[in-house]
């Protein structure tokens, strides 16, 4: 019998050396104040607090002696009660979201400091399997949401600043726009000089998208004003190339279809060469030198017209 209790103690100093490890973990948390525990007992009041506990609310256990937390009413505003009852009455370990928790608010605690704090619950149940005690960790994040916080508004101006910037662009982009269309519009004004008569005076180079413009301005001008005659001048184009040519050619046999018949002033003596050389002219198309040469052998083509008619 004695040799039966000798191996029943040895084995009951084995189990108590295998629970002193876990304990002296627990322990060594506990009393290492860098995490805040918190113990409470089957009915939520708090049993036991670590110093790291009373540095991160700046209060003391004595300071909290009717707090429950399960009738916590910040608890129930934030909307995770459910996760605390699951720890006290079903044994289950929860992670709490992060909120930022004021202790003042609470009728039963008479000091404390609102602190952004996540934490956990971790149930200890007895041998019949209830909930005997159930620890609470904090984790003070307090720095993190101020660092977010930062980012959030470092975003927000970031972001103003994009929309003001983008603002101005657009605007002048939309100026920019609208200076385009007045130039263009300048670079081929069409005058009505007379009824039924149209000038249409080009200054400088005429390339595919000033050509593609001069047929768009002069098609359209010939419709509003039912025109019959266009004059137009090149007198201030500098070089009138092969390639500005096609173009104005390109303009006459438009008009033609239209109804109404162009005649080019302003070609010089050597404009009229180069073409010439290039067989460039223009065919069946009336040509003068001066605008007033082309003006008024309009005005006396419109006139027998009437007349004849």
């Amino acid at each position: 019998m004695i040799e039966d209790l000798k191996r029943e103690n040895a084995s009951l100093r084995q189990r108590v050396a295998e629970l002193e490890v876990p304990a002296r973990r627990f322990q060594a948390l506990f009393d290492g104040g860098i995490v805040s525990v918190q113990v409470y007992d089957p009915e939520s009041r708090t049993k036991e607090v670590n110093p790291g506990w009373e540095r991160l609310w700046q209060t003391n256990i004595e300071q909290t002696a009717g707090y429950r937390i399960l009738k916590d009413p910040q608890v129930v505003a934030q909307g995770f009660m459910h996760l605390i009852e699951q720890a006290f009455l079903e044994g289950k370990a929860a992670r709490l979201p992060t909120i930022r928790y004021d202790p003042r608010q609470n009728d039963t605690v008479d000091e404390g400091s609102a602190r952004w704090v996540a934490s956990a619950l971790h149930p200890v149940k007895g041998a019949n399997g209830e909930v005997n005690e159930v620890v609470q960790l904090h984790f003070d994040v307090g720095e993190l949401k101020h660092s977010e916080e930062e980012l959030r508004q470092q975003k927000e101006q970031l972001e103003a600043a994009v929309a003001v910037r983008t603002a101005e662009l657009e605007e002048q982009l939309r100026v920019s726009e609208e200076q385009k269309r007045a130039i263009a519009a300048l670079s081929t004004p069409v005058l009505k000089i007379w009824k039924g008569i149209l000038a249409l005076p080009l200054i400088g180079n005429i390339d595919a998208a000033r050509g593609a413009r001069i047929l768009e301005v002069l098609l359209q001008s010939i419709v509003e004003a039912s025109a019959e005659k266009v004059i137009l001048d090149v007198t201030g184009v500098p070089v009138l190339d092969a390639d500005a040519a096609r173009h104005l050619r390109d303009a006459v046999r438009a008009a033609a279809l239209l109804g109404a018949e162009c005649m080019v002033v302003g070609i010089s003596t050597e404009t009229a060469r180069t073409l010439v050389q290039g067989d460039l002219g223009f065919e069946h198309v009336p040509t003068f030198a001066t605008l007033q040469e082309g003006l008024r052998r309009s005005l006396v083509r419109t006139a027998e017209k009437r007349r004849d008619a």
